[in-house]
């Protein structure tokens, strides 16, 4: 019982500090959307910033204490993107280099945790004893997938970006749909690991509704 309380808090912990990443992407877009500056939400954003960075730090010890090198992936993605977000603008190299590695840790937990959901498939297990959800079930699969495509193309916009831009100079009206790439990329990730860690929240909620539509008196 104990095992499965602490199950279920490194679950929702894993899901705010993925919801973190993938509401800033969402963030971006409404400023664009309603042309707000950028002081009239600044706080608020860091103040989300700073729920990532708690809630990758709890996953971060679970996944140190059950030596979890998937979870702990995810954790220290999550956390170095949080961090980079409170550099100032004057020490941009190192909000810059924080951003490519997690950039990298989160495309390194999209193939850890690929592997890991094609192996257990391959073995015929039923669930994953981990927090990151059911091993064989098909919405795992793709959700483990999302993360590694939408990892690799955030990642892989890193090198793209500077090589593209110093051998064309895009029109104006291009830049708005190159920029969005990477934050789709970034947006599609989380998501996907959202989608990996929500299981072991969900599933108390389903077979209870399936426990009471069996005893139901009516159907």
């Amino acid at each position: 019982m104990h095992d499965t309380t602490r199950d279920r808090l490194t679950a929702l912990a894993a899901v705010v500090a993925a919801l973190v990443p993938a509401l800033a992407v969402v963030s971006d877009w409404l400023q664009f959307a309603l042309d707000l500056q950028e002081d009239q939400y600044v706080v608020g954003f860091r103040t989300v910033l700073a729920v990532g960075i708690v809630a990758a730090a709890l996953v971060a010890v679970r996944a140190l204490r059950g030596q979890d090198r998937v979870l702990l992936g995810f954790a220290l993605a999550v956390l170095t993107w949080s961090l980079a977000g409170f550099v100032p603008s004057s020490a941009w190299p190192v909000g810059t280099v924080l951003f490519i590695a997690a950039r990298a840790l989160l495309f390194v937990f999209g193939v850890l945790l690929v592997l890991r959901t094609r192996a257990d498939t391959a073995a015929g297990a039923g669930t994953s004893t981990t927090s990151t959800g059911p091993a064989g079930g098909r919405v795992h699969r793709v959700a483990a997938w999302a993360v590694l495509v939408g990892a690799g193309v955030w990642l892989a916009w890193t090198v793209v970006e500077p090589v593209l831009f110093t051998l064309w100079i895009p029109p104006q009206d291009a830049l708005t749909g190159l920029f969005a790439i990477p934050q789709v990329g970034q947006f599609v990730a989380f998501v996907g690991a959202v989608l990996v860690f929500a299981p072991p929240l969900v599933r108390p909620v389903r077979d209870g509704a399936r426990r009471l539509w069996e005893t139901a008196d009516v159907r």
